[in-house]
C-alpha cells in the first residue's frame, strides 16, 4: 500500500523537472508509518525499477521504461517484507521462547549450545551458520511442544527464504561483521533458559530480533553509501 502511495506520488510529479522524491524519514512522517514500512516499499519499487537510492543522492527516480511492471498488474504481489517477517518473528518467537524456558530439559540446552557452535567464525562459510542460526530457533520452537508453534516459527522462516526482498536487502548484509553480535545473543537466550526463567527468556529473545531489525537497517544503508562510492 505504501509502495503504491509513493509510486503514485512518483507519477503526479512526473512533469515537474524541479522534483525529486523525498528522503526515507520525510515519507515516513508524510505517509504516517514507520521507516521500516517505507525501507520495504523502496525495495518494492527498487526491485520494479522505479527508483534507486544513491548514498548522499537519496532516492533517485528512473526514467520510465515501455515494459516497466505495474503496481496494478495481476499477480505483482511480492510478499511479505523482511521489516515484517522479523515484526512477526519478534511477537511469536519471544512468546516461545516463554514457554521454552518452562520446560527445556538439560539434553535441549545441550543441542542449543551445539546449534551455536555451528554459528562460530571457524566453522566455515555463511550457510553452515545460517543453517545453525535456523537450528537454534526451530529447536527453541520444539521444546515448547506445542505443534502449531513449531508450524508458525517453520512457516516464518520458509517466508523469509522465499521472500525476494528478503534477499534483495541481503545484498548490502556482511554476515562477518554481525556474526559476533548474533552469537552474544544465541548465548544470552541459552543462560535465560539455563536459569528456566520465562521472563528473561522472553526478553533475550525479543532483544535478539529487535537487535536483527536495527541492524538490516544501518547495514543497508552502509551498504547502499558504499555501492555509490564505487560507482562514483
Amino acid at each position: 500500500m505504501v509502495a503504491r502511495r509513493i509510486a503514485r506520488m512518483i507519477e503526479e510529479n512526473a512533469g515537474r523537472p524541479e522534483w525529486h522524491l523525498p528522503s526515507e524519514r520525510e515519507l515516513a512522517e508524510e505517509l504516517q508509518v514507520s521507516r521500516t514500512v517505507v525501507r520495504e516499499a523502496v525495495i518494492a519499487l527498487e526491485m520494479r525499477g522505479l527508483v534507486e537510492v544513491r548514498g548522499r543522492a537519496g532516492i533517485v527516480v528512473l526514467p520510465t521504461r515501455p515494459n516497466q511492471l505495474g503496481f496494478d498488474a495481476i499477480n505483482t504481489d511480492i510478499g511479505p517484507g523482511p521489516f515484517e517477517l522479523l515484526e512477526a518473528r519478534l511477537a511469536v518467537e519471544s512468546g516461545a521462547a516463554y514457554l521454552a524456558a518452562q520446560r527445556a530439559t538439560n539434553y535441549d540446552i545441550m543441542e542449543l549450545e551445539e546449534c551455536i557452535s555451528r554459528m562460530q567464525p571457524d566453522t566455515g562459510a555463511v550457510p553452515s551458520s545460517e543453517k545453525g542460526d535456523r537450528e537454534f530457533h526451530m529447536t527453541i520452537a520444539n521444546i515448547t511442544g506445542n505443534a502449531i508453534i513449531v508450524s508458525m516459527v517453520e512457516a516464518l522462516w520458509a517466508q523469509r527464504d522465499a521472500s525476494r526482498m528478503w534477499k534483495r536487502l541481503h545484498e548490502h548484509i556482511h554476515d562477518e561483521s554481525v556474526r559476533p553480535m548474533w552469537i552474544g545473543d544465541h548465548h544470552a537466550i541459552v543462560a535465560a533458559l539455563k536459569m528456566r526463567n520465562p521472563e528473561a527468556a522472553h526478553k533475550a529473545m525479543a532483544r535478539h530480533i529487535t537487535n536483527i531489525i536495527n541492524e538490516l537497517l544501518q547495514a543497508d544503508e552502509r551498504g547502499r553509501f558504499m555501492d555509490n562510492e564505487d560507482t562514483t
